[in-house]
């Protein structure tokens, strides 16, 4: 097995090859894996390409590519071309190159992949974890908040860091994200690459390490541009996921639903119901609709079939119950406060509180992940 480190550069002349030297030291006692390092320089004025060359020539298994300053999203995406194609990669790891990241830790990564995990990620917010203590208040809030909006935002809270770029990963998961990873030039290609090998079905393995701050240079990262780019990402992401998922399946079965219930409810009051009873009448209707298309569309990975259907549809009933107390009790609470004239507005209430009843229990008793 083909395991590249990864290592972008710009302007780490004062630390590479002390970085490289501990890698190597670490690693030569592998057997398991082939070992190579990859620096990506992204023409660095300090002349770290310069420095990695001569390096290169020394030790066989180091490898320099150069190209021009894009950003880290873009010298990420030309490493693992270059690891896949070149160096034939089976597992790719990224480590930054200002000793931030101990590189002592590295052997756990590769014992988290032994142990059946197929992408690793180092963590400063798990138990053994931890960012610098000398830390500005302002930059470790900044630090934990930023890192909780994108691990609570995409729904992955069982992953604790999501920016970091200390990493291994199996090549498929490049392969699998590859198409969609170039549109990200900065930093939220880290955060790009993890979500979608995460929804590409990876089994995520967490390191603690001690993130320490660079000893020489500055930090490459433009803040405000930085926080647009996560914030878009994250608020794009989830929103895409809750309409192209069950949710937005969901609301188009309940639209469908609710036009059922409205034309009913409005032929029963013209007929002399009460329009509470009128509403119950159409609710019952927009059931038997919420079941059958629900099933067959919004959970059908989690389809019922053959006789179970008879009694599901009778518990669905059951659970859409609630629904329909709340949307005649809210109409009936309306018509007794302000009038009959009010029905149609607070039955529009009623049913927004009923969609809400229903796919809470539709997700978590009928069709409920086995």
């Amino acid at each position: 097995m083909n395991v590249v480190v990864i290592i972008p550069t710009y302007n780490e002349r004062d630390t590479i090859v002390e970085l490289l030297d501990s890698l190597r030291e670490v690693t030569a006692s592998n057997k398991r894996y082939t070992i190579s390092f990859l620096v990506v320089d992204d023409t660095s004025p300090d002349g770290t390409a310069t420095l990695v060359s001569g390096y290169a020539k020394r030790h066989k298994n180091v490898f320099l590519l150069s190209g021009k300053k894009e950003g880290l999203g873009k010298a990420l995406l030309r490493g693992m071309h270059y690891a896949i194609e070149k160096l034939h990669a089976n597992i790719i790891a990224q480590i930054d190159a200002d000793l931030s990241h101990d590189p002592k830790v590295f052997p756990k990564f590769l014992d988290k992949l032994n142990k059946g995990a197929d992408f690793v990620v180092g963590s400063r917010y798990i138990p053994g974890g931890s960012i610098p203590d000398n830390w500005a208040p302002y930059r470790k809030v900044y630090s934990v908040v930023g890192n909780s909006f994108v691990r609570f935002g995409l729904g992955f809270p069982q992953v604790h860091d999501w920016t970091g770029g200390y990493r291994v990963f199996a090549k498929k998961y490049f392969d699998l994200a590859n198409d969609e990873l170039s549109k990200y030039r900065g930093y939220v290609f880290q955060i790009a690459l993890l979500h979608k090998s995460i929804l590409n079905g990876a089994n995520v393995g967490e390191v603690p390490i001690h993130f320490t701050d660079r000893r020489f240079g500055h930090s490459k990262i433009a803040p405000a541009e930085y926080i647009r780019n996560v914030f878009e990402y994250v608020i794009t992401k989830r929103f895409y996921s809750l309409v192209a998922g069950t949710f937005g399946k969901f609301a188009v079965v309940g639209t469908v639903g609710f036009i059922i219930n409205t034309i009913a409810l409005e032929v029963f009051v013209g007929l002399g119901f009460h329009p509470a009873t009128a509403s119950a009448f159409g609710a019952e209707l927009a059931i038997v609709s919420n079941f059958l298309f629900n099933n067959s569309w919004t959970f059908r990975h989690r389809k019922i079939t053959g006789l179970k259907r008879i009694g599901k549809f009778f518990q669905f009933n059951m659970t859409s119950l609630g629904a329909l107390l709340i949307q005649s009790g809210t109409v009936a609470f309306g018509v007794w406060v302000a009038g009959r004239d009010s029905y149609r507005y607070y039955y529009v209430i009623g049913v927004g509180l009923g969609l809400l009843w229903n796919y809470t229990m539709y997700k978590k008793v009928i069709w409920k992940k086995q």
